[in-house]
C-alpha cells in the first residue's frame, strides 16, 4: 500500500483529495498520514469526511480511520462506478472542494453519473461555484470530457444549505494547451441571498466601472438561501485561455471594493497574457497528469500547485516543468 505524507509542501486538504483523487482513478490502495498536518487544527473536517464518505461509496472501498478529527486515513478501492449519488456535508464545508476529489474517478467511472452535493458553494479558501461551472468545466470539455453542473441554491458560512447537481459521463481526456492571450468578452455574476439588492447593484457598477474598455456583461442573481451572503464571479475563456476574477463578501467590506477587486483580478491576467489563472492552474494539474502532453501559462505557481506537482509526480508515472518566460510560468506535462 502506498503512503502518502500529509504534511508535505503547504499541508493541506488539497493532499488528501489528490492522494484520493489518485487511488479511486486507479483502484490502488493508499494510506494517507499526517492529515492537514500544516493547519491550525489538523484532521478531517466534515467536508473532508464527506469527500471520503463518498468515494468510499462509488468505488466500493474499505476505509479506515473515516472520523473527524482523524489524521490518518486507510482507503482501498474498488474500480469507481457510476449512478446516482446525494452527499450534504451538513455545514458549509465547500462544494468545489468535494468536486475536485470526487470527479476524477467518475471521468473513469463505468457508465454515467448523476450527482447532487450540498453544502457551501460560495465559501473562503475554495473556489467558487461560478469559477468551476465557468472555467474548469469548459476547459476539461475541450480535453474531451462530457459533463454539465447546475447550482441549484447558493450556500455560505456559516449555515451552508446549498447545493450543486453534476452529470459525468465516462471520458477519456486529451492534453490541453491553454497558453494565449486573453482578448475576448468578459462575463460575470454578482450572487445574494437575505440582503438588500442594492449590494449587488453597487458591487455590479463598481466593476463594470473598472473594466471600461473591456467587453464585460454582468448579471445579478438572486438566491433562495437558508444562509447570507454575496459575490462576485468574472470569467473569460477561448480556445487557448481561460482566466477570472472574484471577491466574496465579508463584514465590514463595502460592496464596491469587491467589484473593484475582482475586475482588477482578471485584468491583470488580460495584460499579462495569462493562458489560465492562477486558481485554475491548481485544479488542472491533476487533470494534465491524467492526460498527459498538456501546457498552461499562468502568472504565478502557488503553494498549492508546488504541492500538486510534487504529490503528481511520486503517484503518476508523469513530470512536470515549470518555466518563465516573458513573466509568466509555462507549466508542462510529459506522461510516461
Amino acid at each position: 500500500m502506498l503512503t502518502v505524507d500529509g504534511s508535505m509542501g503547504e499541508g493541506g486538504g488539497q493532499i488528501l483529495r489528490i492522494a484520493l483523487a489518485w487511488s479511486a482513478l486507479h483502484s490502488e490502495p493508499i494510506r494517507i498520514r499526517n492529515i492537514r498536518a500544516g493547519r491550525p487544527k489538523p484532521g478531517l473536517k466534515p467536508q473532508h469526511l464527506t469527500t471520503l464518505i463518498a468515494l468510499k461509496e462509488m468505488c466500493d472501498a474499505e476505509v479506515k480511520g473515516a472520523k473527524i478529527g482523524s489524521t490518518e486515513v486507510e482507503f482501498i478501492p474498488d474500480k469507481p462506478k457510476g449512478g446516482k449519488y446525494i452527499f450534504d456535508c451538513g455545514t458549509a464545508g465547500s462544494i468545489t472542494l468535494m468536486i475536485q476529489a470526487i470527479l476524477p474517478a467518475l471521468l473513469n467511472a463505468d457508465y454515467q453519473s448523476h450527482v447532487i452535493l450540498r453544502g457551501g458553494t460560495d465559501v473562503k479558501w475554495s473556489p467558487p461555484a461560478d469559477h468551476t461551472a465557468n472555467l474548469l468545466l469548459p476547459a476539461l470539455r475541450s480535453m474531451g470530457a462530457d459533463l454539465d453542473m447546475k447550482i441549484s441554491r447558493r450556500g455560505y458560512y456559516p449555515e451552508g444549505g446549498g447545493e450543486i447537481e453534476m452529470r459525468i459521463k465516462p471520458s477519456k481526456l486529451m492534453g490541453i494547451k491553454l497558453t494565449g492571450r486573453p482578448d475576448g468578452p468578459i462575463k460575470g455574476v454578482v450572487h445574494y441571498a437575505n440582503l438588500p439588492e442594492h449590494i449587488a447593484e453597487r458591487m455590479k457598477r463598481s466593476a463594470l466601472k473598472e473594466l471600461i474598455g473591456y467587453d464585460a456583461k454582468i448579471r445579478i442573481e438572486r438566491s433562495e438561501s437558508v444562509s447570507t451572503g454575496t459575490g462576485i464571479v468574472l470569467w473569460s475563456n477561448g480556445m487557448d485561455y481561460a482566466v477570472g476574477g472574484s471577491a466574496l463578501g465579508e463584514k465590514g467590506i463595502p460592496a464596491e471594493k469587491l467589484g473593484i477587486k475582482a475586475a482588477k483580478e482578471i485584468k491583470e491576467y488580460f495584460k499579462k497574457g495569462a493562458g489560465v489563472d492562477v486558481h485554475l492552474a491548481d485544479q488542472l494539474l491533476i487533470y494534465m497528469a491524467m492526460s498527459g502532453n498538456s501546457v498552461i501559462s499562468t502568472t504565478e505557481i502557488s503553494s498549492h500547485a508546488k504541492t500538486a506537482m510534487e504529490l503528481l509526480r511520486i503517484l503518476e508515472d508523469v513530470g512536470f516543468r515549470a518555466e518563465k518566460k516573458n513573466g509568466l510560468y509555462h507549466i508542462e506535462v510529459e506522461k510516461g
